[in-house]
């Protein structure tokens, strides 16, 4: 018996110091890495600019069409973007739908309305798009929920109601509008590979991804992909002749202002780190709003080839490791910013335990009380963001080849992921727009 404890304990030791290693690379993840962007030195770091691409966006899409617009969710992080690059180019009519008000400075121009809609509601969103005033015939469907640190089962109704049921209401009611174009903004997140962190060194995680990449095995369990691939699907049946509609997946995450990892990186008073390696492309939200308006052209243009599909997009130049990236946040912060170093493992533990303490917290207080209790509770705060559907997206090398949407959208993003790091920076300590970000309950 003794020896065969000293056996069982050598091998789960082994199996820990493997796990161990896999949760800061896959085996895929030397290529890569090998191909990152180095760390700028401190001058290169000064040296950039981004005030000429602001200027000259307009540029990089098509001319107004003088078409009504509907961008449901107008007021959001991307929303926002599409509608202010929507008045850029010169369009008159510009309707947002969403629970909360835009910008001041948005909802003040003369081009742009707002009705308050709930899209969880059929009669809200038809309330909504066929409000007084011309009605759109161009409808950007951007809102969302992303709760991406939940993939329990009892956590997915609150991710379906917004994603699926929402979109299954816009669509419904956009159907009904004459001469509709359709366009929905999902994620990359619906089509990559979900790793399998206890298969160690057997878990051949794929790195790189495009429109060809074959449907991975393993597709994400957490709610949030889980509700998008429902919701892409309902865009896709919807497809027709009278409403052409196609999609847009952007990845590996969108950078800006208010985003979840420059903003949340630039304010929080520590910021925990156990994600240093792990190295990805990443969008600037004005290219992601840039691909919106190419969309909807294509969609014009050429809809035998672009309607009833998805589209992955990401910015331009090469992956960034997450610690290159924070040094850069770094660098242009004005305050000095805490960066608290944690093991990958120990993490990896604490956010199962974290999944099984809220699984516990909620039934049982819906067993004592007869009620659904709230799925994140605010005491918590942004711990209850460390479970493992949000490790699931974390730890993985994502390098997007979005050479389809070139070719046929003519997509050409202008934004490198230093440029939007700066862009996001100035902008939040100049007091442009508030510091709230994605981590915040």
């Amino acid at each position: 018996m003794m020896i065969l404890g000293l056996v069982l304990g050598l091998l789960l030791s082994l199996f820990l110091y493997r796990l161990a290693i896999r949760l800061r690379a896959s085996p895929a993840s030397a290529t890569v890495r090998a191909n990152a962007h180095p760390l700028p030195t401190a001058e290169e770091l000064d040296a950039v600019s981004y005030t000429e691409i602001l200027d000259n966006m307009v540029k990089t899409v098509p001319p107004a069409t003088q078409a009504g617009y509907a961008v449901v969710g107008g007021s959001g992080f991307l929303g926002n973007y599409v509608v202010r690059l929507l008045i850029m180019r010169g369009e008159t009519n510009i309707r947002i739908l969403d629970l909360t008000p835009p910008a001041p400075d948005v909802l003040e121009n003369p081009a742009v309305s707002f009705v308050q809609t709930d899209i969880t509601s059929l009669e809200s969103v038809r309330a909504g798009l066929t409000a007084s005033g011309t009605p759109p015939s161009v409808i950007y469907h951007v809102a969302a929920t992303i709760r991406f640190w939940e993939r329990a089962e009892y956590c997915f109704p609150a991710s379906y109601k917004v994603n699926v049921i929402g979109t299954k209401n816009v669509l419904e009611v956009a159907k009904q509008l004459p001469n509709a174009i359709f366009v929905y903004t999902s994620s990359v997140d619906t089509v990559l590979s979900m790793p399998k962190f206890c298969r160690v060194d057997w878990d051949p995680f794929p790195a790189e991804l495009s429109d060809e990449t074959p449907t991975p095995r393993h597709l994400h369990e957490g709610c949030y992909p889980r509700s998008k691939r429902m919701a892409e699907q309902l865009v896709i049946e919807a497809n027709s002749s009278e409403m052409p509609t196609a999609m847009l997946r952007p990845g590996s995450s969108i950078l800006g202002p208010n985003d979840r990892f420059i903003t949340s990186t630039l304010t929080m008073s520590q910021v925990p780190v156990w994600d240093q390696s792990w190295t990805s492309t990443h969008i600037c939200v004005w290219d992601a709003a840039a691909a919106h308006l190419l969309l909807e052209d294509a969609l014009r243009r050429i809809p035998n080839e672009v309607s009833g599909q998805g589209f992955v997009i990401t910015g331009r130049g090469k992956p960034w490791s997450m610690e290159h990236g924070r040094a850069a946040v770094r660098h242009y912060a004005t305050r000095e910013l805490t960066f608290v170093q944690l093991p990958p493992l120990l993490m990896y533990f604490m956010a199962h335990v974290m999944e099984l303490f809220l699984f516990a917290r909620y039934h049982v207080l819906a067993w004592i009380t007869g009620k659904l209790p709230s799925l994140t509770p605010r005491w918590l705060g942004t711990a209850v963001f460390l479970q493992p559907a949000t490790l699931d997206v974390q730890l993985v090398d994502s390098v997007i080849d979005d050479s389809r949407a070139r070719k046929l959208l003519n997509y050409r993003p202008q934004w490198d992921i230093l440029q939007s790091i700066r862009y996001s920076v100035d902008e939040i300590q100049s007091g442009k727009v508030a510091a709230e970000h994605g981590l915040k309950l």
